[in-house]
């Protein structure tokens, strides 16, 4: 930054700085040290918001299609190609698009000698990554190579998605583009959520007619330990469990909305929505988007009014234990009801097969530990995890996407992966705002998700959290970083 250009920025205070009047969020009740309202941005100023040049908004504008687009991506895929065929076409397109945009996005900021931090690390790390991808292709000739090739585009579409979001931090980020991202989201999920509580009262062999067959790769319905008088939602989704997952993040967005804003219309539709969206989660009857939705509620509530939580838990902290021991053993007494087998347990009473579905999980995780153990380098990209569905000599399902991905590519991919994941954790701590606090909440959540499932092999899943963590990541970091020296 020139001398020239850092005066201005001192003589006239930054967007986001202390002489900005924000919602009324009081400085005693939080973590952070301002915490700005997710739902009233600090607005930004004409010379600080940036406009990039044509291609940087086409970057932008591709962004915010991908975002609208990939919820709908199995539905539309599914149902379109009965017409114009070439299902793999639909299936491959998307993931085309994802990698040229992450390459887009390296251009531009390399051709505007926009120097970041944050991105130059992500696109080292995604470098490093693709290649350890590759390198274990290479020398495991006997890989089933659809498999391989499906392994490699679904491990590394992850990192291209946070590439894409730091790219148009960098180069048309702002407060009115992050708002309207965040907006985004909100509304094209709070459509899905309605489509999932409609489909709850819908015939379950409703979407049979539109595609959705185990032949062409997607279920056309999902029961309760395969009985069908459970049934369970998955909306425009690939399954439940990503459904609910899924709906985790506009949770929290709408949630903080909620808690910040102090006009009661919109407070109003807030709490509608998240209404909605949270009947929705439930009609998944998946356990591990609920898990993962009380860590990230609880935590953004701590977070955001950290030092009241304390000051409750060591004044009232014996009525809590007694509430957490009286709820324990409500639920022990209540462990046999139908409600608690069906739901929680997910034991309707249908016969089994040699293990139930928390049997399947923990056989599943200990065998990946286990060929880590054994096969420390990796056994290749698509042995394990969905990709490995497409092996006709048979798939592995890890149950764990950190243990999937331990599995493929090593000890040294895993390490890669979770350094790519510390590179914007650390820079969403540097945020200081609600945007932050809800991207690391979730942070969490999605850590829970992924301890059940492979999630982040979900493509809508994966792609609202890391894109907008990359863009709140880099977006107006030159501001935030001159509030805080002079904070």
């Amino acid at each position: 930054m020139s001398r020239k250009h850092t005066a201005s920025r001192e003589a006239k205070p930054p967007v986001g700085s202390e002489s900005v009047a924000l919602p009324k969020v009081e400085p005693e009740n939080t973590s952070f040290e301002t915490l700005d309202s997710t739902v009233s941005l600090p607005r930004a100023n004409a010379d600080s918001e940036p406009t990039g040049g044509l291609a940087s908004k086409m970057l932008y504008a591709a962004a915010i299609a991908l975002l609208i687009y990939m919820p709908f991506h199995v539905f539309l895929s599914q149902s379109l190609s009965t017409v114009t065929g070439g299902l793999d076409a639909w299936k491959a397109g998307k993931d085309v698009i994802t990698f040229g945009l992450a390459l887009m996005a390296v251009l531009l900021v390399s051709l505007k000698r926009r120097k970041d931090s944050v991105f130059q690390q992500l696109v080292w790390l995604a470098v490093l990554y693709a290649g350890l991808h590759l390198l274990l292709f290479a020398v495991h000739p006997g890989l089933y190579r659809r498999s391989a090739l499906a392994g490699i585009v679904f491990n590394n579409r992850v990192v291209a998605y946070a590439v894409i979001g730091a790219g148009v931090g960098l180069l048309v980020g702002g407060d009115r583009r992050l708002r309207r991202v965040q907006q985004l989201i909100v509304g094209v999920s709070a459509c899905t959520a309605l489509l999932g509580v409609v489909q709850y009262f819908l015939p379950p062999d409703m979407l049979t007619h539109f595609g959705y067959t185990i032949a062409r790769g997607v279920r056309p319905n999902f029961f309760i330990d395969n009985n069908p008088a459970y049934p369970r939602i998955f909306s425009t989704m690939r399954d439940p469990n990503s459904f609910g997952a899924y709906l985790i993040l506009p949770m929290m967005l709408l949630l903080q909305w909620f808690l910040a804003d102090k006009d009661r219309r919109r407070r109003t539709i807030y709490i509608s929505l998240l209404a909605l969206e949270a009947a929705a989660l439930f009609l998944t009857y998946s356990r591990g988007a609920w898990l993962a939705t009380l860590l990230s509620i609880a935590l953004v509530v701590v977070w955001q009014y950290h030092e009241v939580s304390v000051r409750v838990v060591r004044r009232w902290w014996p009525a809590l234990v007694i509430a957490i021991v009286l709820f324990g053993g409500l639920a022990y007494a209540e462990r046999h009801t139908s409600f608690v087998k069906s739901y929680i347990i997910h034991s309707t009473g249908k016969p089994q097969a040699q293990y139930d579905s928390d049997g399947f999980h923990w056989y599943f995780v200990k065998r990946g530990l286990a060929g880590i153990w054994h096969s420390p380098l990796g056994h290749g990209p698509g042995t394990a995890g969905l990709a490995s569905i497409q092996n006709p000599h048979g798939s592995f399902l890890t149950e764990n996407y950190y243990v999937q991905i331990g599995y493929e590519v090593g000890a040294v991919g895993l390490l890669v992966f979770l350094l790519i994941n510390g590179v914007l954790y650390r820079a969403l701590r540097r945020r200081h705002d609600a945007l932050g606090l809800v991207l690391l909440a979730t942070f969490w959540g999605y850590v829970v998700t992924n301890m059940l499932f492979h999630m982040w092999s979900n493509e809508p899943v994966a792609l609202e959290w890391w894109l907008l963590a990359g863009f709140a990541g880099t977006a107006d970091r030159e501001t935030n970083n001159v509030r805080q020296s002079g904070s």
